[in-house]
């Protein structure tokens, strides 16, 4: 059945290329299945597909699963992290034999984000995926949006939900949509337009604060007039940035990510790349030699590619902040900034492993950035552990504030 649904234009182009892409989105995470899918596996013909996919598969029974129906059991990676029904031609076996139909609603949505906001579907892409990567990063007019009617299928999951006809909801539209033209503003770097998008979000922050939100409309008036003013945008540039300080914080958050474990081979190229090109040893490293290195690959190596190809990144924020349905608006009067910090982090160690390959290549095209966004987003974006234990790094140093993250993006 047709439905309404708001997306970005490139997904009208996407379509996936299966055994073809360069990654496989069967192997590096959790393959889950909701119950419907797993109990119609036990009833399978073709007894040999039937015990691989029991022999495959555990069911989930931990206290803290939010939805049992969603996530009622997992395929057991194999030691490689791969899913046991991924065939060495890099197809799904379940797929070759039954047909896509049979794919749990996890397998058959991805790499799609459905969501779907008051009655209005919004259907975009994860840059998690090559082939979405791709259609997004390098979009060179930037990233637009249209509201058409698509076949939305019942076995694709709805990840988020919400209403913005109540409370501070209602200013949802408004927020995102001037969210999304300060992001997209060329006027100025990429950098600045992060430092005014937390100006703007820190000030609506305030105002729910200390006012309950009441002159949120002013606040939105008065950075679509800062928007358009020449002199004030002047002076978001002339910012001086302690680069000291803002890679102080980076730098712990490296030093998390190791602490964490990889658990993508790609990823783990990228990450290795990086710490080379940064001239880091996992063993014995200093922020004195992690900061002169920074300089100078950002100076001789990533400025001259990004120069002519921010929109490489701004693309990746904007789909970003779509695919979240940001700003989450609630009566918990973090919300609204907490979206903001965890998108800039997101954005700046990003910016820092690019830095880092960049240093390994002694330069940057975009095969290489390609595939460092990709494996980047597929370890980072679904994993919320690390974005939770990003945030609390930030708070146990002292850096969760706007002072702070606007150090984080600003060049």
């Amino acid at each position: 059945m047709k439905q309404l649904a708001l997306m970005p234009e490139y997904m009208k182009k996407f379509k996936c290329i299966g055994g073809e892409c360069e990654d496989t989105c069967c192997a590096g995470w959790t393959v889950s299945l909701d119950k419907k899918t797993f109990k119609s596996y036990q009833k399978i013909n073709d007894p040999t597909l039937r015990n691989k996919i029991k022999d495959g598969t555990k069911r989930i029974k931990s206290k803290d699963n939010s939805d049992p129906e969603q996530y009622y059991a997992r395929f057991i990676l194999k030691d490689d992290l791969s899913c046991p029904m991924l065939t060495v031609d890099k197809w799904c076996m379940i797929q070759k034999e039954i047909g896509e139909q049979a794919l749990s609603k996890t397998c058959t949505t991805y790499p799609r984000n459905l969501n779907k906001l008051d009655g209005t579907y919004e259907l975009s892409g994860r840059v998690s995926c090559p082939e979405i990567a791709r259609l997004v990063l390098f979009e060179t007019k930037g990233i637009e949006f249209e509201e058409i009617e698509i076949e939305i299928e019942q076995q694709w999951t709805l990840l988020k939900r919400n209403s913005s006809e109540r409370g501070l909801a209602q200013y949802f539209w408004p927020i995102r949509m001037l969210s999304i033209e300060i992001v997209q503003n060329r006027q100025i770097s990429l950098g600045d337009r992060m430092v005014l998008l937390g100006l703007f979000i820190n000030a609506l922050q305030k105002d729910i604060d200390e006012n309950k939100g009441h002159t949120i409309p002013n606040v939105i008036n008065s950075y679509k007039e800062k928007l358009l003013d020449t002199d004030y945008l002047g002076s978001i540039e002339k910012i001086q940035v302690n680069l000291e300080l803002q890679l102080q914080v980076l730098f712990e958050l490296i030093k998390s990510r190791i602490e964490m474990g990889i658990s993508s081979e790609r990823y783990q190229l990228t990450f290795n790349e990086m710490m080379e090109g940064l001239k880091i040893n996992q063993e014995k490293y200093t922020l004195n030699s992690f900061k002169f290195n920074y300089e100078e690959n950002f100076k001789n190596f990533y400025s001259p590619y990004m120069n002519t190809k921010e929109y490489i990144m701004e693309n990746y924020i904007v789909n970003y902040l779509f695919n979240i349905l940001f700003p989450v608006l609630s009566e918990e009067n973090d919300s609204l900034f907490l979206g903001y910090a965890i998108i800039s982090t997101i954005y700046a160690m990003l910016k820092v492993h690019l830095v880092g390959v960049s240093g390994k290549y002694q330069g940057l095209n975009d095969d290489v950035v390609l595939r460092t966004i990709q494996s980047f987003a597929k370890i980072i974006e679904h994993n919320a552990t690390y974005i939770t234990s990003i945030i609390e790094e930030l708070k146990r140093n002292n850096y969760y504030s706007l002072a702070h993250i606007s150090l984080m993006v600003k060049d």
